[in-house]
């Protein structure tokens, strides 16, 4: 590959996660903050994903931008963004699961809520348009970390549609904890995803 195409891939990198880092700076902080008020885990930890998500972005940005700059030090600062991708999928993997046992502990009901239905559902839109756009740059640059903010985008979609999911199914079937077990079913795949990059890294 030409010093031309990589640069070419590490700038639609740096403009895919600067998009991932905006939609997570309002579907994010606006799922967390509707999570928190109706006492939904899987919203909350949508929300929480989400914020995250768009933290990874940001060293995602800080790490292609510095490989442009640093040239031999590329792959340093690749492992240290690796790191950093991963450390944020086995916190919000634990973030999850700890809020969604305790749903199910106390047998929490979350209330209705239209903006979560909205911004759930715009996010099963948004984010797997971003989840593929940086797992395919993350295979033609060979990087892990990339590979793991593109995991957390999916995991945000999955996320999302399991959200949706269980406000259904819990209003169609009255299963109160349909919400909970689509949060741990997450935090368990991000446990899973954040181990993977942390022993490629």
């Amino acid at each position: 590959m030409t010093v031309e195409a990589r640069d070419n891939l590490r700038t639609a990198a740096i403009r895919w996660c600067s998009l991932s880092v905006l939609w997570s700076a309002v579907a994010g902080v606006s799922s967390a903050v509707v999570g928190l008020v109706v006492s939904s885990a899987a919203l909350l930890g949508f929300g929480a994903n989400s914020i995250l998500d768009g933290a990874a972005s940001a060293v995602l940005i800080w790490r292609f931008g510095a490989g442009r700059s640093q040239g031999a030090d590329a792959d340093a600062v690749e492992r240290r963004a690796a790191l950093a991708v991963s450390v944020v999928m086995i916190g919000v993997a634990l973030y999850v699961g700890a809020t969604a046992i305790s749903a199910l502990s106390d047998h929490s009901v979350p209330e209705r809520s239209l903006v979560g239905i909205v911004l759930t559902a715009a996010s099963t839109v948004v984010l797997p348009f971003l989840a593929r756009a940086k797992l395919g740059l993350a295979t033609q640059l060979r990087s892990g970390a990339l590979r793991g903010d593109g995991v957390l985008s999916l995991a945000g979609a999955v996320l999302a549609a399991a959200t949706l999911i269980s406000l259904i199914v819990r209003a169609a079937l009255g299963w109160w904890w349909a919400d909970a077990v689509a949060a741990l079913v997450i935090a368990v795949m991000l446990i899973g995803e954040g181990l993977r990059t942390l022993s490629n890294r």
